[in-house]
């Protein structure tokens, strides 16, 4: 390029760069500022410590509770969200009549806010008058009635209430939230896949789950990579599910980083120790990002 071409394109990109350096890149920049600093938001100065803040994080009891509340969190929703979200796409890959309107009924949850969504499954996790649990119950009763020694109550789980099911709970109602997202960039995915590869596979005799696992699945290495990518960003991010839904309870059982940092951030005033999570969090992220490009890019 000459210099002509460079100056029209610096022109052309000069909007976006300037959009970019104001809102993205000088906010970062500063929240690592903050990070090495005892930031308290009613002090007078802020006092610079340096990496202390980065200690005081990594030797909290709490962020570690916190830490390891959110990675469970991501070993359930990734792995199970995804492959619903690819058996969603493979089922509406065939030519059947009325896959436009689960199309729409799959991905409308996605639109939706999170705040609709959590108070909606609150009323679903409900103990007294959920829907799950009523179904749960009648469950039961049937059960009772052949084998007497089954109680009536032994299908009513507290969901939100309890430890045990708390998390497991959310990640759940996650699932079903997100899982028309990816469904999407599955079934762009699986167009993509070439007419004549499948039809030579099926001249081959292989049946439809060969020619899947064969043919599909190989070349949707790319695709499962982004979904995978940006499931797992997403999820380690979680807040607005636990914030409405437990508030991080019963017992810490669903405190996740983004809650915790939160918490320290606008409960506590700590910003610097906030800041400081906020970018342990982004080293996280980053480590996770690089393992997956490592273990499932495509070698050219």
């Amino acid at each position: 390029m000459n210099k002509s071409q460079w100056r029209t394109a610096a022109m052309f990109l000069m909007p976006y760069g300037v959009v970019f350096g104001i809102f993205v890149l000088l906010p970062v920049l500063y929240g690592f500022y903050i990070s090495l600093h005892k930031w308290h938001i009613l002090a007078p100065k802020p006092e610079f410590i340096g990496l202390r803040n980065y200690k005081l994080v990594l030797s909290d009891d709490l962020f570690r509770i916190a830490f390891a509340r959110t990675a469970f969190y991501v070993a359930m929703v990734v792995p199970l969200g995804n492959a619903l979200s690819l058996l969603l796409a493979v089922g509406l890959n065939q030519n059947y009549r009325g896959t436009t309107f689960y199309k729409v009924a799959f991905y409308l949850p996605v639109v939706m806010s999170v705040s609709v969504i959590a108070i909606l499954w609150r009323w679903l996790y409900s103990a007294e008058f959920g829907i799950i649990n009523h179904y749960l119950s009648q469950i039961a009763s049937l059960g009772h009635q052949i084998a007497p020694a089954i109680s009536p109550a032994a299908l009513k789980p507290q969901w939100l209430n309890s430890p045990a099911t708390a998390m497991p709970a959310i990640a759940l109602m996650s699932i079903w939230w997100g899982a028309g997202g990816n469904m999407l960039i599955y079934f762009a995915g699986l167009k993509n896949v070439p007419r004549e590869l499948l039809e030579a596979a099926e001249i081959d005799g292989a049946g439809p789950w060969r020619r899947f696992w064969t043919v599909s699945w190989p070349l949707l290495r790319p695709t499962t990579l982004f979904c995978l990518v940006m499931s797992v960003i997403a999820s380690f991010q979680v807040f607005g599910q636990t914030y409405i839904l437990t508030g991080g309870g019963p017992y810490y059982s669903t405190l996740t980083i983004i809650l915790y940092m939160y918490q320290q951030g606008f409960g506590l005033y700590q910003l610097g120790y906030a800041a400081a999570v906020g970018y342990l969090l982004f080293g996280t992220l980053l480590i996770c990002t690089l393992i997956q490009f490592k273990l499932l890019a495509v070698k050219q």
